[in-house]
Order: C-alpha cells, then sequence, then structure tokens
C-alpha cells in the first residue's frame, strides 16, 4: 500500500513540474518575441502627457502661538503694608476694580486734621465777612481769611491724591493672570502687585517666507484652526506685517481673532491658512512622469524625430497627484508617463493612449 501511494505522489509531482516547464517556456517565448518585435521595428510603446500652463492658486499653511491682545503687570504706586487683596487668580476683572488696599493711616490722620481746620477758617472767615458789614474788620483781614480757606482746602485736595495711590486698581479689562504679593507684607512703589491679560481678542503670531510678504495686506481674512478644537474653524484678520526678517529671513505676521468665550487660550498652538494669494500659470505634470527622486528629478521627452530625450527638471509644489516643473520643461513638450523601463537616450518610441 505504501508502495502504491508513493508511485502516485512521484506522478503528481512529475506532472507539476511538467505544467511549470511549459508555463515558463510560454513566458519566455513572449518576452522573446516582444524583444524581436522591439528589435526589428525599433520602437517601444508609452503613453505621454502634453505639458500645458495651467492655473495655481498659491496657497500657505503656517503655524504659530496665541498671543493676549494685552498683557501688563499692575504695580504698587505707593510703599507701605499690604492690607487687602480684593481678587484672586483667573478672576476676570473690570477696569477700575480695586486690586489691592495699602496702608495709609498717617495721611487718613492728616486728612482728618485738615478737614477739621478748614472747619474753622471757614467759620473765622464767616467771623470777619459779618463783622465787615457793621465796619469792624478791613479788607485786608477778609482777604486773609478767604486765603487761609483756600489754602486748607489745596491741602486736603492733595491729600486726597495722595490716598489714592494707596489704593491699586485694574488698569484695563482683563483675567488676573498672577497674583505676586500676599496680605501683610511690605508693597514697595514700583513693585509688581499682579500680571493682567487681555483675551478678549486674540492674537496669532506666525512667521511667513519673504517670497509671499507682497501678497499680504492688513485686514486681509485669514482662517485658523487649532488642535485643542480640531471641529472648530476661526476668522481673523491680517493686523501687522513685520518690517524686519530674523535670522532665517522670514517675517512675522499678526492675524487678530475675536475669541467669545475665551476659548483660545494665549500659549496655544494654532495654524494659519493663507489661501488664493495668487493666481498665476504654471506648468504641472504628473508625478509618474519623474524618474528618479524630485531633488535630481528628470523626465523623458518625445523629440521631433519619435525618440526620447532624458531632461532634468527643477520641481515646485504639488497640486493633488500633479507636481509643478520651475525649469526644463515647455508648453507643448510631451513627457513618458508611462513606459519608462525600458527607455534610454535616443531611443525610438510609438506613442499609445
Amino acid at each position: 500500500m505504501k508502495k502504491i501511494l508513493s508511485i502516485i505522489a512521484l506522478v503528481a509531482f512529475l506532472v507539476y513540474v511538467g505544467f511549470r516547464l511549459a508555463s515558463n517556456k510560454e513566458t519566455i517565448e513572449t518576452n522573446t518575441e516582444n524583444a524581436l518585435n522591439i528589435e526589428k521595428y525599433n520602437y517601444i510603446p508609452i503613453t505621454v502627457h502634453k505639458v500645458s500652463n495651467e492655473s495655481s492658486e498659491q496657497s500657505i499653511e503656517e503655524i504659530g502661538s496665541f498671543q493676549s491682545r494685552q498683557e501688563l503687570t499692575v504695580t504698587a504706586t505707593a510703599s507701605g503694608k499690604l492690607l487687602s487683596l480684593n481678587v484672586r487668580e483667573g478672576q476676570y476683572v473690570s477696569k477700575g476694580t480695586v486690586i489691592a488696599q495699602i496702608e495709609h493711616s498717617a495721611l487718613t490722620s492728616q486728612l482728618a486734621t485738615s478737614k477739621a481746620a478748614l472747619a474753622n477758617a471757614i467759620k473765622d472767615l464767616e467771623r470777619v465777612q459779618n463783622a465787615n458789614n457793621v465796619g469792624a474788620t478791613t479788607k485786608m483781614q477778609i482777604e486773609q481769611a478767604q486765603l487761609q480757606v483756600e489754602n486748607i482746602q489745596s491741602s486736603i485736595a492733595g491729600l486726597n491724591e495722595q490716598i489714592k495711590f494707596y489704593t491699586v486698581t485694574a488698569p484695563m479689562s482683563g483675567y488676573i493672570n498672577k497674583m505676586m504679593i500676599e496680605p501683610g507684607s511690605f508693597a514697595m512703589a514700583g513693585a509688581p502687585v499682579a500680571e493682567m491679560v487681555d483675551i478678549s481678542t486674540i492674537r496669532l503670531v506666525v512667521k511667513v517666507d519673504e517670497r509671499i510678504l507682497p501678497l499680504l495686506k492688513i485686514g486681509k481674512p485669514i482662517t485658523v484652526k487649532t488642535e485643542v478644537y480640531p471641529d472648530k474653524t476661526f476668522t481673523g484678520k491680517i493686523s501687522r506685517i513685520g518690517v524686519k526678517a530674523d535670522a532665517s529671513k522670514k517675517f512675522e505676521v499678526e492675524i487678530d481673532l475675536p475669541n467669545a468665550g475665551n476659548q483660545l487660550k494665549a500659549g496655544m498652538y494654532g495654524k494659519a491658512y493663507f489661501e488664493n494669494l495668487s493666481t498665476t500659470e504654471a506648468i504641472f505634470i504628473p508625478r509618474s512622469a519623474i524618474v528618479g527622486s524630485v531633488n535630481d528629478a528628470k523626465v523623458y521627452t518625445v523629440t521631433a524625430d519619435s525618440t526620447v530625450k532624458f531632461v532634468p527638471v527643477t520641481v515646485g509644489g504639488y497640486q493633488g497627484n500633479n507636481i509643478e516643473i520651475k525649469e526644463g520643461l515647455q508648453p507643448g513638450d510631451q513627457v513618458v508617463v508611462m513606459g519608462q523601463i525600458n527607455l534610454r537616450e535616443g531611443v525610438k518610441v510609438s506613442v499609445v493612449q
């Protein structure tokens, strides 16, 4: 039984080998026939693309970071012990809100004394005026009494102005980003008390290449997207275009965006889409026409005598499956897009579609 099975297996193997040999022979004969045809007729079938100028809309994308519209440090305008802090970090405050109160008891005491002196000076003036009605005083005495009242009033006004310096108020509307002093500590005039930021309008700062700078203008609408809100699209306007390049020859461009609900925060990253900057005529060919890498790109072109020429080209950006050719081709040229594997300089070809 084992002998019969061995014979069957051997026969099956021989049949398989015979089939493979026949198949390989057919393939070899086909390839040989094709090679003989190429040699006999001296041409290679190819597919070509006719070069022409096409409209190209120039658009770029640049990544930048968001900055607050305004950011400043609130400082103490007088020296003294900090009596109270009336705000906390992260709190929104309106312009004029009291942030901190600095101790000023000496000035308060002087003010109370001056007010009492003013009351007495006013009474003295009234007595002098009443006495003048019956001819008991001179004009000079009246003038001196009036001058005394005015001097004290001026002193009181000065004290009130000084006392205002001991109240630290918000110079703008915005968020308290950071407190820099604690209640009970001694505040020096000019020392930082709090850091405020205004993000009601937020600013995206990006850097662009000098070549597109002439295509930008103040007020141009710009689409902005973020990774934090991938499903949302924001729209801003160019508010400033830099006038000096950095070391990499790029210029800063600022884009202001309304920030409803304060969704965008200073320090986040955003991407600006500079779209439809200009429409120009350019040459685009299928990417399949490129032989080798785009850094050392070459294409085969068909000449008038139906031979091919190996031409180096300079490539630009992509537009779908096409690639821009900046140098090396002219409208009307025919570039090979299929069949390059069998080509070499000077080989005769036949265009098939």
